[in-house]
């Protein structure tokens, strides 16, 4: 075959011009390629830089060993293997998203001697189930729950929140007749984020000192949710709040308040039911608190406080001592007997070390609760708590220790 020359150089002349477009597409592909490179470069450190200044996760895991006796014949010995994962999203300047969940692990002689353990560990019940036992065997229980998940949009006025979340109205450190969404128990020291309720809470802050506040949680019937308003107002140096509400099947009237006379603290809080379905006076009922705090010089920190509830019962003979526990708690059943009293004194001996004593007098029972507990900080994240539970009540003629329980807890936060 030959080739003219002619021939020769078109065809040099096409390879030629299709090398040199291949090199122009392929330099265009390479500025295209480092293009798309430093976009996505510059999306994910945009997207890192964003997710750091406005994501924030945290949590701890916790181990309680618990020992329970009457005296040494007998221990009873639990365990529980506690974690929490905490995750708060700033979605802008006004949005906020979170997500809370409650992880625990159970395995000891309570798990295997108790019936329905399984359904005895979930203290907050809430009508949406968020929780499941993961494993449910007779020695051992995993129980998983989402006790926080809201979403709060705040401003310069508003601050409104919905879904699950605290609701706080309390004032006082043991007992909040004025806590009408989220009573707690001041024994369960080991769930210091107290139970949330599904709600919507609405605050609008009229002024710098007063504030105006709703909230509505959510059941599956009317009758038993509760609708509440709140108004809060400073005056003469004191926080004050009054409150009106439908609580479950009551109508409620309340009155808190915050302040201090010289160097003492004082807060209180009072509550008044009334039967929504019931005119009889006499079914009505007052529950109020009220403590004073004082810090001393040396660094010692007192609370003293009392509880008076007008339907408690006043005939020991008609309560058992197991009911100064074992009891169903709310704002209007804080206590199982009308008169209560709390004390506690507490003192840091180092700055890692501190070192407290409570006590809780039921007078119509009898009976008493201590908790002495001391607190080492080990590091900065990890902390060690060594406390008792000690009851005493009168039983027939004598006053007897009736039960008691030793907890060694450790915490590691991140």
């Amino acid at each position: 075959m030959i080739i003219r020359n002619s021939n020769y150089s078109n065809v040099l002349a096409f390879f030629a011009t299709s090398l040199r477009s291949f090199r122009e597409t392929l330099q265009y592909s390479r500025i295209l390629i480092i293009i798309l490179l430093f976009t996505l470069q510059s999306q994910a450190q945009e997207t890192q830089t964003w997710a750091k200044e406005n994501i924030q996760f945290s949590g701890y895991v916790k181990y309680l060993n618990t020992s329970t006796f009457q005296d040494l014949d007998a221990i009873l010995n639990d365990n529980l293997l506690h974690n929490r994962l905490n995750l708060k999203v700033y979605l802008n300047n006004n949005f906020t998203t979170v997500i809370e969940v409650r992880n625990r692990a159970f395995w000891g002689n309570s798990v295997q001697v108790i019936p329905d353990y399984a359904t005895l560990i979930d203290e907050d019940i809430q009508d949406i189930d968020l929780s499941v036992n993961l494993v449910a065997k007779p020695a051992f229980l995993v129980h998983s729950k989402i006790d926080r998940l809201f979403v709060n949009y705040y401003s310069d006025k508003w601050n409104i929140t919905l879904g699950r979340q605290r609701i706080n109205w309390g004032k006082n450190l043991a007992w909040n007749p004025n806590d009408l969404f989220n009573a707690y128990s001041f024994f369960d020291f080991d769930y210091e984020e107290r139970p949330g309720a599904d709600a919507l809470r609405i605050q609008y802050y009229t002024s710098g000192n007063s504030s105006i506040e709703t909230a509505i949680n959510y059941t599956e019937k009317w009758k038993e949710n509760t609708l509440a308003l709140k108004y809060n107002f400073h005056k003469y140096n004191y926080d004050f709040q009054i409150l009106a509400a439908k609580y479950i099947q009551d109508y409620t009237l309340g009155l808190g308040w915050e302040g201090a006379v010289k160097n003492i603290g004082i807060k209180g809080e009072f509550s008044y039911f009334i039967p929504q379905e019931n005119t009889d006076e006499k079914d009505n009922s007052l529950v109020g608190a009220i403590s004073f705090d004082y810090y001393f010089k040396n660094g010692i920190a007192t609370n003293l406080g009392t509880l008076y509830n007008s339907a408690g019962v006043t005939d020991r003979n008609t309560i058992e001592l197991d009911d100064f526990t074992n009891f169903q708690q709310s704002a209007k059943n804080l206590m199982p007997n009308r008169w209560s009293f709390f004390g506690q004194l507490s003192k840091p001996l180092t700055p890692a070390i501190n070192t407290s004593f409570s006590g809780i007098y039921a007078y119509e029972l009898q009976g008493v609760y201590l908790i002495p507990q001391v607190s080492y900080s080990i590091a900065q994240n990890w902390d060690f708590d060594l406390l008792a539970q000690v009851f005493y009540g009168k039983q027939e003629d004598s006053f007897d220790n009736i039960a008691n329980s030793i907890f060694l807890w450790f915490r590691w936060s991140f």
